[in-house]
């Protein structure tokens, strides 16, 4: 990951926290952009705010989700941009925004994490070796 983009999303999320924690009070969700790769910049928004949280466990889940989320925009070749598509979402987007789109972040996000656990126990499966406990 280039530390610059991580550098950037997270000087624009923290920005958009305001200082506080942004994630503190549960919002209504956000309905989902048309546009795959604006939903993964929303989402980067969103982890890098949370990688800037005083809570340890909060800083790892949004340092994984921001690889993530990076990932899938890289993988589907859309990351020419990346930073003025970043600075154009975080001018859109208020603290009630970021809150919201967490919402949508974390459902494609265990979603995700689902699919990865499913194939572990396919695999597992076929290869005859007991689940792992």
């Amino acid at each position: 990951m280039r530390p610059a983009l991580l550098l950037a999303a997270a000087a624009v999320s923290a920005a958009l926290a305001g200082g506080g924690p942004a994630l503190a009070q549960p919002a209504a969700p956000a309905p989902a952009a048309a546009d795959p790769t604006v939903t993964d910049v929303r989402c980067i928004l969103v982890a890098g705010s949370l990688s800037q949280q005083t809570d340890p466990d909060l800083q790892k889940l949004g340092q994984i989700s921001l690889v993530y989320f990076l990932g899938r925009i890289e993988g589907r070749g859309a990351s020419a941009n990346l930073a003025s598509m970043i600075a154009d979402q975080a001018s859109k987007m208020s603290a009630d925004d970021l809150k919201a789109q967490a919402q949508i972040c974390g459902a494609i996000f265990t979603a995700a994490s689902q699919s990865l656990q499913d194939l572990g126990a396919a695999l597992q499966q076929k290869e005859g070796a007991p689940p792992a406990k």
